[in-house]
C-alpha cells in the first residue's frame, strides 16, 4: 500500500501544478505525432523540469505524467462517443481480497438497468454476479433500476467490491443477509403491532445515560433496522471484512435517512455511522471515495457539534469528563486529515493529522492496567475506557466504572416511573446559564421545570432526551390519545367499577385515561367526564360482548404477543447494548495511518 500511496502523491502533485500552469497533456504540443511514435520533447522536458522541482526521478515523473495524459485521453474519447452514441463510459476500480485492486472500463448506456453493469464487472474479474456489490457516491447500486434513475452519469468512478469467496466466508455472509431480512421483517412486526404494546416493550433505545429515548411510532421500524444493519457493520469491521462492512453500513445509512426525528441531529449514533463509513473506504482504499467521505466527515462533526458542543462544554456538564469521546474526535481528525491529503489541501491535512496525534497521545492506556481491571470483572472495552477517563488510575478507574454502571442503573429504574408534568418556578439564572449555553429559552424553561430547577439535570435532559422537549410543544401535563391506548386495564379494578353499574366501556376508557388509578377513574365516572378521545376502539368493545368472543381476542392477543417475544429476541442479538464499544480501540490501526500519512507531507 506504502508504494501505490506515494505514486498517488505523486499524481496529487503533478495535476496540481498542470493545474496550476493550465496545461492540457491531451493536446499539443504535449501529444501529437512524432517521427518514431514515441513521446514528444515537449512532455520531456516537462518531465525534467518537474523532476527537478520535486527532487525526484525523472523517469519516474515521466511515467506519471504518461499516465496522466493517457486517463485525458482516454476521458476526451469517452465523452465524444457518449455524444455519437450515448454509450456512457463507468470507470471501475474492483476491490479484490487478496490482490491488487483493478481498473477498467464499462460501457452501457444509461438506460440498461444495474444488473447489466453488475454482470459486466463480474465477466471481467472472473466473479459470480452474487458476490459482485457496486458503490456510487455513497449508494449501493440497484440491479433493478436504470442507470440514470440511480444518478450514474457518463465518466463517474465506481468502487467494485467482491465479497468473500471461501465456502466458509460464503456462508458467513449468506447467513448475515439473511439476519439483515430477518432484521427488517421483525422491526415491520413490531411496528404493526405497536399499538397493542407499552412504551418500554416495544423498544427502548437508550442514551448513553442510561435514560430511554421516545420515538414516533412511525419511525421506529426504520430506527430499529438502520441501528441492527450498523451493528451488522460494526461486526464486520471487526472482523476486517470491509466489504461486506461497507454494504452493511451503506444500508444502515439509507434506513437511518428515512428516520427524520430529531432525536437523529441530537445523539452521535448517526455521526458514528458516518464515521464508520469514511473507515471502511480508507481500509478499502477507496481513494476516489473522498468526496463523498469529505460529506459524511462533515456531517459527523456537526453532529458532535451539536451534541458535545464546539469544545465539548456540553458533555463536560453533563458527564464532568470527555475522555473517551476524544476517540472519536481523534479519529475524525484523522480521517478528514486523510481526506485533505487526498483532495491536495496538504496544508489542512497536515493541521488536521497533527491533532490526531496530539489526541492519539493523550489516549494511550498501558495494557498491564487494562489487563488488572479485566481480573476484576470488567471488559476489555470498559476497562480501557475506566483507564482512559482516569489518567490511566488502575484505582480510580475501577471506582469510576462502578459508580458509571450504577449511576445508569438508576437511570433505567428512575425512568419507569410514569413522567407527570411539573409546575416547578424557575430561576431567570438558571435559564440564563442554559442560553449563555446555546440552548433554545423553551427547551431551558422546561428542562428546568422538569429537573426541579437544577442546572445540571436539566443540561443532561436537554442533551439526552430531545424527544421530550419535542413532546412538550403543548401543555406538560396533557396526555395524548395514543400514550392512553397502551395502557392495559387493570382486570380486577375493571370487574370492580362493573360490579358498580358502570357500562364496561367506559369504565376501560376510564381505567386507561387514568393510568389504572382507581381513584381518579372513580371520580371520572361519577362526573361522567370521560374525555372522548380515552374511549375504547369500537371494533373492540362491540364485538367482545359474549365469552366467546372474549376468548378469541385473548387467543389472537396471545398470539400476537408470542410473535413480538420472539422478534424482540432476535433483534435484541442484533443490537449489542455496549455502549463502550465505539470507544474501544487498541489504536494500533489508527497509528500505522497517522505515521503513513504524515510520512507523505
Amino acid at each position: 500500500m506504502a508504494s501505490d500511496l506515494q505514486h498517488e502523491d505523486l499524481l496529487i502533485k503533478l495535476r496540481a501544478k498542470l493545474n496550476e500552469e493550465k496545461i492540457k497533456l491531451w493536446e499539443s504540443p504535449y501529444y501529437g505525432q512524432t517521427s518514431d511514435g514515441k513521446i514528444t520533447k515537449e512532455l520531456e522536458e516537462l518531465a525534467q523540469k518537474y523532476a527537478h522541482t520535486l527532487s525526484m526521478e525523472c523517469s519516474t515523473v515521466l511515467q506519471a505524467l504518461v499516465d496522466l495524459q493517457s486517463h485525458s485521453l482516454e476521458r476526451v474519447k469517452a465523452n465524444e462517443e457518449f455524444k455519437e452514441s450515448g454509450v456512457a463510459t463507468l470507470r471501475v476500480k474492483a476491490t479484490i481480497p487478496g490482490q491488487k485492486p483493478r481498473q477498467f472500463n464499462v460501457q452501457k448506456k444509461l438506460s440498461v438497468p444495474g444488473a447489466e453493469v453488475i454482470t459486466a464487472v463480474g465477466t471481467e474479474i472472473g466473479a459470480a454476479e452474487s458476490r459482485v456489490k457496486l458503490i456510487y457516491n455513497g449508494r449501493v447500486m440497484k440491479p433493478s433500476l436504470p442507470l440514470q434513475e440511480q444518478g450514474i452519469k457518463n465518466g463517474v468512478q465506481i468502487m467494485a467490491l467482491v465479497m468473500a469467496e471461501t465456502p466458509e466466508e460464503i456462508k458467513q455472509e449468506d447467513d448475515m443477509y439473511m439476519e439483515m431480512k430477518s432484521t427488517r421483517d421483525d422491526a415491520m412486526l413490531l411496528s404493526e403491532y405497536a399499538g397493542d404494546l407499552a412504551e418500554d416493550e416495544y423498544m427502548k433505545l437508550e442514551d448513553q445515560s442510561g435514560k430511554a429515548i421516545q420515538l414516533p411510532c412511525h419511525e421506529r421500524r426504520a430506527l430499529m433496522v438502520g441501528l441492527a444493519l450498523h451493528e451488522r457493520g460494526r461486526t464486520a469491521v471487526m472482523q476486517e471484512n470491509y466489504p461486506l462492512a461497507l454494504v452493511l453500513l451503506l444500508e444502515a445509512d439509507r434506513q437511518l435517512s428515512e428516520c427524520n426525528s430529531s432525536v437523529l441531529e441530537s445523539v452521535d449514533n448517526w455521526a458514528l455511522l458516518q464515521l464508520d463509513i469514511a473507515w471502511c473506504y480508507l481500509c478499502l482504499q477507496s481513494i476516489t471515495s473522498a468526496a463523498d467521505a469529505f460529506q459524511r466527515l462533515t456531517k459527523a462533526e456537526q453532529s458532535f457539534h451539536r451534541t458535545y458542543g464546539p469544545n465539548m462544554e456540553r458533555l463536560m456538564a453533563i458527564k464532568g469528563n470527555a475522555a473517551n469521546e476524544r476517540v472519536l474526535l481523534m479519529r475524525l481528525y484523522l480521517l478528514q486529515g486523510i481526506v485533505a491529503y487526498h483532495q491536495n489541501r496538504r496544508l489542512d491535512a497536515r493541521k488536521l493529522l497533527d491533532k490526531a496525534e496530539v489526541e492519539l497521545n493523550t489516549l494511550r492506556v498501558d495494557d498491564k492496567g487494562v489487563a488488572a481491571l479485566m481480573e476484576l470483572g470488567w471488559s476489555q472495552a470498559q476497562a480501557r475506557c475506566g483507564l482512559r477517563a482516569t489518567a490511566g488510575d488502575v484505582d480510580r478507574a475501577h471506582h469510576y466504572l462502578d459508580e458509571l454502571r450504577r449511576t445508569k442503573e438508576e437511570e433505567r429504574i428512575k425512568h419507569k416511573e410514569t413522567r407527570k408534568g411539573s409546575n416547578v418556578p424557575v430561576s431567570e439564572r438558571n435559564i440564563s446559564v442554559l442560553l449563555e449555553m446555546g440552548f433554545s429559552r423553551r427547551a431551558a424553561v422546561l428542562a428546568l421545570r422538569a429537573s426541579s430547577d437544577d442546572v445540571a439535570e436539566a443540561a443532561r435532559i436537554i442533551h439526552d432526551r430531545p424527544e421530550m422537549m419535542a413532546e412538550s410543544s403543548g401543555s406538560s401535563l396533557e396526555t395524548s390519545a395514543s400514550e392512553e391506548s397502551l395502557i392495559e386495564p387493570d382486570e380486577k379494578l375493571v370487574t370492580e367499577l362493573i360490579a358498580m353499574g358502570y357500562e364496561a366501556r367506559q369504565v376501560l376508557a376510564a381505567l386507561r385515561h387514568a393510568y389504572n388509578d382507581a381513584e381518579a377513574a372513580t371520580e371520572m365516572l361519577l362526573s361522567g367526564k370521560i374525555p372522548e378521545d380515552a374511549t375504547e376502539d369500537p371494533s373492540t368493545s362491540s364485538k367482545c360482548t359474549s365469552c366467546k368472543d372474549k376468548k378469541q381476542v385473548r387467543m389472537e392477543k396471545q398470539q400476537r404477543k408470542k410473535a413480538r417475544e420472539q422478534a424482540l429476541h432476535r433483534l435484541s442479538s442484533a443490537i449489542r447494548t455496549d455502549e463502550d464499544d465505539h470507544y474501544d480501540t487498541s489504536l494500533q490501526q489508527e497509528e500505522q495511518f497517522l505515521v503513513q500519512y504524515k510520512s507523505l507531507l
